[in-house]
């Protein structure tokens, strides 16, 4: 990739994670801000106990995550979360060097979503930064942001690291995986499970509690745990077990009718060519078992209908035989794969081909 391009790809991603990120942390934020002002008989709880408020806010992160991760998605790969970008670096998806560009633009982003969310939601005090629960240690917390964090860092990796028949819904299975790690992490450790959503309130209000590590570094096991269980399936071939889970229907439709008209062609080539030297009949045996020669064939990527004559080949010594329509442009397709491959390379070409 030329360096432009290159500077232009880091640059479209980092502000892509720059105001993806914001726009996610200020809605979710705000609403948190919201959920857990005083109502006069209450005072204000970040770490919400109301199981209404719990999930009013479970759900505010989830539905802004889902919303902007769809947004995002092909501008930077909505990744919002440092934690998330450094599993995407552990399984080779994401360069170390573009990674240390992202996470910055990531703080950043979330330390104005703070800023912005203070500003606009009457109240001086910031009601949305994490904390520990009564009577949770230190080490408590650290294994619950862990986990909480694994939670949602397997899902994308599963889900949007490699394309499947379920990358199209990935953002909101994102969603609903923050939420229910919200759903359990709100009322214990206020669910930090991204190093940005953590710090930025802290950073704001000025005050970062004693224990503030726990939300770097159980994010970051997370994020390892979650890269090593990935790579480990990948390494047993976890998609091979099972079978045709992403198989579309459609897709085998399509398949057997290219068969079919491939094999409708090959059945009107002269005769000339269904020699013992020809792989005409070996082929036909195949289309008619599997439907699924011409994908090995390589005859899937030329438009039949659309090449010029069978024996416009200035090379064939061939006589001009009758033939039928659908078959034109195979001398010229040879002649392509020969300048390409080589006049005699039997390792790339087939035998029969002069």
């Amino acid at each position: 990739m030329a360096l432009g391009s290159l500077a232009r790809d880091y640059l479209v991603s980092v502000i892509g994670e720059f105001v993806g990120t914001f726009l996610f942390l200020f809605f979710a934020f705000a609403a948190a801000q919201t959920a857990n002002q005083p109502n006069g008989t209450t005072p204000p709880t970040p770490n919400a106990t109301d199981p209404s408020k719990l999930l009013f806010i479970a759900l505010a992160f989830a539905t802004s995550l889902a919303a902007n991760v769809w947004i995002f998605f092909r501008v930077s790969g909505g990744q919002f979360n440092p934690a998330v970008t450094l599993a995407l670096v552990l399984i080779g998806a994401v360069p170390p060097i573009k990674a240390l560009l992202l996470i910055p633009a990531q703080l950043i982003g979330g330390s104005l979503a703070a800023v912005a969310a203070k500003a606009v939601i009457p109240g001086g005090d910031i009601l949305f930064a994490v904390s520990l629960g009564p009577g949770v240690t230190d080490i408590q917390g650290l294994f619950i942001e862990l986990l909480l964090t694994f939670m949602l860092i397997i899902t994308i990796l599963m889900l949007v690291a490699e394309k499947t028949k379920s990358t199209f819904v990935a953002p909101i299975v994102i969603g609903f995986s923050l939420f229910i790690a919200h759903l359990v992490g709100i009322f214990w450790t206020g669910a930090g499970i991204n190093p940005a959503r953590a710090f930025s309130p802290a950073l704001v209000q000025g005050q970062f509690p004693s224990y503030h590590w726990i939300y770097w570094l159980g994010p970051i096991a997370g994020a390892f745990l979650a890269a090593a269980l990935y790579l480990g399936l990948k390494a047993m071939k976890y998609e091979l077990v099972g079978g045709d889970a992403d198989k579309d229907t459609r897709d085998e439709s399509v398949s057997a009718q290219q068969a079919d008209l491939i094999l409708e062609a090959l059945r009107a080539l002269p005769r000339a060519m269904q020699g013992s030297g020809s792989p005409t009949g070996q082929l036909e045996g195949i289309a008619e078992s599997q439907k699924d020669w011409w994908r090995l064939s390589g005859l899937d990527i030329y438009r039949m209908d659309e090449k010029k004559d069978l024996y416009a080949n200035e090379n064939s010594n061939m006589p001009d035989l009758e033939r039928g329509p659908e078959v034109r442009g195979w001398g010229d397709d040879m002649k392509r794969r020969k300048s390409r491959f080589g006049p005699n390379n039997p390792g790339n070409m087939p035998s029969w081909v002069n």
